[in-house]
């Protein structure tokens, strides 16, 4: 029911050819959400080349609803302990806070097909645009880091595997 009110409320704003803000994907069921799973980070394909803790990246992704659920762990620098982050994010274009490591920030993404999710995150230092994308055959998730709004321009790439 939500997601029809929610469809009916786009179009109404899509009448109006000055405000695009609904013009998204809806995300698909979470039963069939190819970013749901467990992905490690590929130290050979992602660009520049991915530090030891970087490396370390586990991150689960789960769904409740249309919420998406995150979960990540990585190893601190220069020990073997492991550092975790979770967090909860509806990707409906509108901005969530959420827990940033050390911090919090503001997150704000949308579905641009079912595979893709393109976002925005401030913090107090920066903001950084970017999107996630899962190959066509499910087994690859590349994050791509842009240095402009427009994501025009990639400052880093990482690929991770799904984990079986």
């Amino acid at each position: 029911m939500m997601r029809v009110g929610i469809a009916v409320v786009c179009f109404l704003v899509l009448i109006n050819p000055g405000n695009i803000v609904c013009a998204q994907t809806l995300p698909p069921p979470p039963d069939k959400d190819p970013f749901v799973g467990t992905w490690k980070a590929n130290t050979n394909k992602s660009q520049p080349k991915l530090n030891d803790v970087a490396a370390s990246y586990v991150r689960t992704i789960a769904r409740e609803g249309d919420d998406l659920l995150f979960s990540s762990r990585f190893r601190k620098t220069h020990s073997n302990s492991y550092s975790a982050n979770h967090y909860r994010l509806r990707c409906d274009g509108l901005p969530h806070r959420v827990h940033c490591f050390e911090s919090s920030c503001t997150t704000s993404c949308t579905y641009v097909t079912v595979n893709r999710v393109e976002g925005k995150t401030v913090s107090q230092h920066k903001t950084s645009y970017w999107a996630r994308e899962v190959s066509s055959d499910g087994q690859e998730l590349t994050i791509y880091g842009y240095k402009d709004k427009s994501r025009k321009e990639i400052e880093e790439l990482e690929v991770a595997d799904r984990v079986k």
